[in-house]
Formats: C-alpha cells, sequence, structure tokens
C-alpha cells in the first residue's frame, strides 16, 4: 500500500485530506508541525509526502530543503494558502514535485497527487540505493556514498556493488558474478578473488547485507 505523509498544523483540514486519500486507498500518516513530520520521516518509507507552506517554526520551504538532504529521490508536494509567486518559484527551485493551491478543488488535488505519484523522477533514474545500508549511487558521476560520505572503490568494486544492488535478495553464483563483472569464462578467475573483492567491499562500505551462500555464492538481502 502506498504511504503518504500529510504535514499540516489545521487538524480540520488534515481530517479531510486523509479522508480523501483513503478512500483512494493510500494510507496515510499525518505530522502537525515539521519536526513531528521529519521523525515520521526517518522511521517510515513514505512514497509521498504533502506538506503545508505556512507552519509555525519550520515552514514548508525549509521542511522540503531537509527532506531533500536526507533523501533527493523524494517526493514533495507543498499545499499553500498564499498567492505568493515567490514561495511558488522557491518551492521548484527545491525541487518540490509540484506546488498546489488549498483553494484547487479535492478532485483536482487528488489528480495531480496521482500524477506525481506515477512519475519517475529524472533523481531516481541516475541513482541507486540501498535503504538498509545507507547507501546511495550515482550512476552518472559514478560516486558512491554511505550516510552521505563518499566512498573510493576501484571499478571492480563499483562494478560489483551496482551488481548485487540491481539483483537484491536472489542468490547470484559466483560463475555469474564473474561472467557479469570480469566479462571472461568463469575457468580463468580464481574464485578467490571474487572472495577477496567482495571482503574488501564489505570492509570499505561496512556492509552487513552481502551473505555467503555456502558452494554457490552470494546474496545481498535486504
Amino acid at each position: 500500500m502506498i504511504k503518504i505523509l500529510f504535514v499540516d498544523d489545521d487538524s480540520r483540514y488534515q481530517i479531510v485530506i486523509k479522508n480523501l486519500l483513503e478512500s483512494e486507498g493510500y494510507e496515510v500518516f499525518l505530522a502537525n508541525d515539521a519536526a513531528e513530520g521529519l521523525g515520521l520521516f526517518n522511521r517510515i518509507p513514505f512514497q509521498l509526502i504533502i506538506s503545508d507552506l505556512k507552519m509555525v517554526s519550520i515552514d514548508g520551504l525549509q521542511f522540503l530543503s531537509l527532506i531533500k538532504k536526507i533523501d533527493e529521490r523524494a517526493k514533495v508536494i507543498i499545499l499553500t494558502g498564499s498567492d505568493n509567486d515567490d514561495d511558488e518559484v522557491k518551492g521548484l527551485t527545491l525541487n518540490a514535485s509540484d506546488y498546489i493551491k488549498k483553494s484547487a478543488s479535492l478532485s483536482v488535488l487528488l489528480q495531480r497527487i496521482k500524477k506525481v505519484l506515477s512519475e519517475e523522477s529524472t533523481v531516481q533514474q541516475e541513482m541507486v540505493y540501498s535503504n538498509k545500508e545507507n547507501i546511495k549511487v550515482n550512476l552518472r558521476e559514478r560516486h558512491v556514498y554511505r550516510d552521505n560520505q563518499l566512498i573510493e572503490l576501484t571499478l571492480k568494486e563499483y562494478e560489483l556493488l551496482l551488481f548485487f544492488l540491481k539483483n537484491k535478495n536472489i542468490v547470484l553464483p559466483r560463475e555469474q558474478i564473474i561472467k557479469e563483472i570480469w566479462q571472461t569464462n568463469p575457468k580463468y578467475v580464481d574464485s578467490r578473488n571474487v572472495d577477496n573483492h567482495i571482503k574488501n567491499l564489505r570492509t570499505k562500505l561496512k556492509l552487513s547485507s552481502i551473505y555467503s551462500i555456502r558452494g554457490v555464492g552470494y546474496e545481498w538481502f535486504e
């Protein structure tokens, strides 16, 4: 079920939107302010965050900025009762998925929510992730981050990491790994070479997700 976080300090409006979204089959979590919203966001994998613009202490744009620092893939819709175009420009500059006036009808709001949920973000296309390990790989720049820290990997380690991340929860025989990463017949590569590269990858990234499958190969379990 798609999980949506809705952050707004107007409890009556919260209930209206919650009922609307739940009637469409979404699971909705409510937060009364940005701090509560961040707490939920850090514990629950949401497919969409909807936030009011004007809130006490931390406003919707600041909240959007904080969310994007945690996960730049996050889809965030900003709702506002303001007619200030500058706010909308700032929101779009911060990569808000959409910026919607609260005066929009509920049917229009619902359709725009569905549109955002159906879109695959450009960032997502350029990135590969492990939520369990807090790892993200920038495919365009070939950069690997663990806990938002850049980690230097060799080419083979980088290719191994990508192969595992793209084949999570699948047992990968050593022969298949050699064919994919070393691009050669498995009989020409010592299987201990594979083991050593994976050992180095585990060490550099402090991995707990790669499991040895005795007599077969490895699995990234997440």
